[in-house]
């Protein structure tokens, strides 16, 4: 089951992460006050597409625009081809 958990300063992000999944991920995080610069966590992700690559540089122009940091922690080698093959991996 895909979900994210909000834990102060850490977003863990669990499952798959594709179009399919991602609309109740966008319901929980679309509402974060940005107080706090964040660290999402990947290590229990399991399959993904280009659409978690959209919520990355979103959520990371968010913390921008408040002024914060959101930062990726246990990037799956998948994304990191992704991000390569998009040549955005200095984004990611």
């Amino acid at each position: 089951m895909t979900s994210i958990e909000l834990q102060d300063k850490r977003w863990l992000l669990k499952g798959n992460i594709t179009f399919k999944e991602i609309l109740p991920i966008l319901d929980q995080v679309n509402h974060y006050d940005w107080k706090e610069s964040i660290i999402l966590d990947l290590s229990q992700v399991s399959e993904i597409d280009t659409t978690i690559i959209s919520f990355i540089l979103e959520q990371k122009r968010q913390a921008k625009k408040f002024g914060k940091q959101f930062n990726l922690e246990n990037s799956p080698e998948s994304l990191k081809s992704l991000a390569s093959l998009y040549g955005i991996e200095n984004l990611i």
